[in-house]
């Protein structure tokens, strides 16, 4: 008998060990942090219990983050862990657990869910849960180091390993750069500042970020944040470096600044990119759309379109909209802001 439950402290045991027993491995903590934790206190998770086997059969999580959509502000949700026991697929578990997750959400005024289907996972979101699909993800990549694409194209793996970026960075003397683990309350009134003419985006303030770059278990983010002269605040970057995809890899999270003072989203993306160098990195990679209002900063520091053959992953990038009178927004691809940050994975 399949019995529905709730994530709780009670139950986050099922939860692991379904993912755990199915090769994808979680930690406590960082299920807790993710769905209990997050800044608005509230998740919707549909756990299917076997009762006479004692096992975990399937499980449909969204985790509650607040959002910008047009000038108001809603609870949205990130669809986030979705996974059938591989002795219970074929049963229609996915979709029965996500239509009743989704039914719980909008019952409380959830907004919308959103989220990153992998490549075995977007038609049934599209087709069963009538997801609309804003593809193709935003991914920017600046390469460091030439082996790491010459080793992936058998024709090229006989070249020498060439060193792709020569800029380096020089300390602009009219900002002052300190790399520290806070946030400092000045990053809300530079968050309505940035996003003004954003149209769907999380809500990047002083609270979510605490809880998405501090709070975050098992993680070690690096934040830099940019003074002028008279200690005005002027904006961040949040970048990491990581062994992923058979390489080193370096992560812009987030890029936010003054919008008034591109000069210092250049400063700050320059330091970010010096210290991925140092960290020996063979690429950088960020998500951008070229209508963010960060875009032209990527560009002129040479990060390019990645081509799909080169991507590390294939994910998609799509919306259900639970209001009726959002759809309009929501379901058009040039409204939406996404960095790093809303990515789980990384």
């Amino acid at each position: 008998m399949i019995n529905i439950l709730e994530l709780n402290l009670k139950t986050i045991k099922s939860f692991k060990e379904c993912f755990d027993v199915n090769g994808s491995p979680k930690q406590l903590e960082n299920i807790e942090w993710q769905f209990i934790e997050n800044p608005e206190k509230k998740c919707f998770v549909d756990i299917a219990f076997d009762s006479e086997n004692k096992k975990t059969a399937g499980i449909y999580a969204v985790s509650c983050v607040k959002f910008k959509i047009a000038n108001s502000i809603y609870v949205g949700a990130q669809s986030l862990d979705t996974i059938t026991d591989i002795n219970y697929r074929g049963q229609g578990l996915f979709t029965k657990l996500a239509n009743d997750v989704y039914l719980k959400a909008k019952d409380f005024g959830i907004a919308l869910v959103y989220g990153f289907p992998n490549g075995s996972s977007i038609h049934g979101f599209e087709k069963k849960l009538e997801w609309q699909v804003l593809d193709p993800l935003p991914f920017l990549i600046k390469p460091i180091k030439s082996k790491y694409f010459t080793d992936k194209i058998r024709a090229l793996k006989f070249l020498p390993n060439i060193n792709l970026s020569f800029s380096k960075f020089k300390v602009n003397k009219k900002y002052t750069l300190n790399e520290v683990a806070i946030f400092p309350v000045e990053v809300n009134e530079l968050w309505k500042q940035f996003s003004e003419k954003i149209k769907v985006a999380v809500v990047r303030d002083k609270a979510y970020l605490d809880w998405r770059y501090i709070q975050k278990p098992n993680e070690d983010y690096k934040i830099v944040h940019c003074y002028d002269k008279d200690e005005v605040y002027l904006g961040f970057v949040i970048y990491s470096v990581k062994e992923k995809h058979n390489g080193k890899i370096g992560y812009i999270m987030e890029l936010i600044y003054n919008l008034d003072n591109p000069e210092v989203g250049k400063t700050l993306l320059k330091f970010a990119i010096n210290k991925i160098k140092q960290n020996n990195a063979d690429c950088i990679l960020a998500w951008c759309f070229r209508h963010s209002p960060n875009y032209n900063i990527y560009k002129n520091m040479f990060f390019i379109n990645m081509p799909e053959k080169l991507r590390p992953i294939e994910l998609h990038f799509g919306v259900r909209s639970l209001k009726d009178n959002i759809k309009g927004i929501t379901n058009n691809r040039e409204n939406w802001f996404i960095s790093y940050s809303d990515s789980d994975t990384v």
